[in-house]
């Protein structure tokens, strides 16, 4: 296995059994396995890490399992834009000098444990052997919601009260780590997007009167890079330690001793490479707009805003802080404020995850050049693509790009 080299495995290990005497233990068998399909992700590769340990002092052994996240070693384009914008090396320092420090003031398991790292992969817990996704067959409900916004909530509640402990101020601390990784100017990804959906609003069927085509090729483009104002540190709210991107993959559910009963226990989120520190309302409404169909969020929006918010106060008041630190007039306001960019990162990432697995993963294997080039260049002859390929993409891919701009087209004036 040229992955982890057998030292590598062995400290692994050993920050696993903590309890026993590293040096009685003694590292039997290595077993690496690709992750299947469903676990392809777009900035690195995955797999399944078994080792089999001894401890020579009492003859036990130990099956041990983990989870991998890699820099790509088969697709070059892909790993080279990961190392460009060091997504592996910010996650990393994460995982390593900030979330431990985050976990102390939680009641509940925020992420999976990370027991070794490097800048070209991580070494995790197997959340699997707990957590599972939600399957295909099943929906999300309002006690989905409900648990995932309890849970940012506790996140966000823990980073407040290790500045309130330390008297310091994430940001500015880590802000060589917590960089912008996502929604920037300079990630050619985000531009590539905008452009997205400019091309996809002029195309829309519902836009075709002069009115609208003369906004879209005019005035869209410039609104949508307002995106970036809204994820850099608020001025109008306490800001906290953001995962920022709490889409469904990055979302595992417990299910106590049954794990395929209706409702869940617990949750956890996992992917820390685009966190940041930044307003709170972000990572409500990323989850609200990226996972919720449309018509569901309507139905449930004030209510999980609520629910979030009693959630935070909650989690402030046990850590002995005031919960008037982030008011819910406060907490309503920013939500007003930052609606577009969930707007815009819901109108960027539908393209790609309503895509299905197996005609992603055709392009990105069989033509990794042009798939990069559709990620960081041009994604218009993509999304054509796929609307042949695939019945009722064009429907699902439109469906962001009318609320987006219809909103724009209404409120324009907050933006100018």
């Amino acid at each position: 296995m040229d992955l982890l080299s057998p030292e590598e495995c062995l400290l692994v290990a050993q920050k696993t059994l903590k309890e026993k005497e590293k040096a009685n233990l003694l590292l039997l068998d290595c077993q690496l396995e690709a992750g299947s399909c469903d676990l392809v992700g777009y900035m690195g590769e995955y797999y399944k890490l078994r080792l089999i340990v001894e401890d020579i002092a009492d003859k036990e052994k130990h099956e041990l399992d983990y989870f991998i996240k890699s820099l790509p070693r088969k697709n070059e384009p892909q790993r080279a834009e990961c190392e460009r914008k060091g997504v592996f090396r910010k996650e990393s320092a994460i995982y390593t000098k900030i979330l431990p420090n985050v976990q102390k003031y939680a009641t509940k398991k925020l992420f999976p444990q990370c027991f070794y790292s490097r800048n070209d992969l991580i070494v995790l817990e197997d959340l699997t052997q707990e957590y599972r996704h939600l399957k295909a067959s099943e929906s999300y409900t309002l006690e989905h919601y409900k648990l995932v916004l309890e849970h940012l909530a506790e996140l966000h509640a823990a980073s407040i009260a290790w500045e309130e402990k330390e008297q310091f101020n994430i940001g500015e601390r880590y802000k060589d780590v917590l960089t912008e990784l996502h929604l920037s100017t300079e990630n050619s990804w985000f531009m590539t997007g905008l452009k997205a959906i400019v091309f996809l609003a002029a195309r829309h069927p519902q836009y075709q009167a002069e009115k609208h085509q003369s906004f879209i090729n005019n005035k869209l483009y410039n609104l949508l890079t307002k995106a970036e104002q809204l994820v850099t540190p608020s001025l109008t709210i306490r800001n906290v330690l953001c995962h920022r991107d709490t889409w469904d993959r990055n979302i595992f559910f417990r299910f106590g001793s049954d794990r395929y009963s209706a409702l869940p226990s617990a949750c956890c989120i996992v992917d820390f490479q685009l966190s940041k520190y930044c307003s709170p309302t972000l990572d409500v409404l990323f989850l609200l707009y990226i996972v919720a169909p449309a018509s569901v969020r309507q139905e449930i929006y004030d209510e999980c805003l609520d629910h979030y918010h009693i959630a935070l106060q909650s989690h402030l008041t046990r850590l002995g802080l005031d919960e008037e630190l982030i008011s819910r007039e406060n907490f309503l306001r920013e939500c007003q404020r930052t609606r577009l960019a969930a707007l815009i990162i819901w109108a960027l990432t539908e393209p790609q995850t309503k895509m299905s697995a197996s005609i992603s993963n055709r392009l990105r294997s069989e033509e990794p050049e042009k798939f990069d080039y559709y990620l960081n260049t041009d994604r218009s002859e993509m999304l054509l693509r796929v609307m042949q390929l695939q019945p009722g993409y064009e429907q699902t891919i439109m469906s962001p790009i009318q609320e987006l701009v219809d909103y724009l087209m209404e409120n324009e004036h907050l933006y100018a």
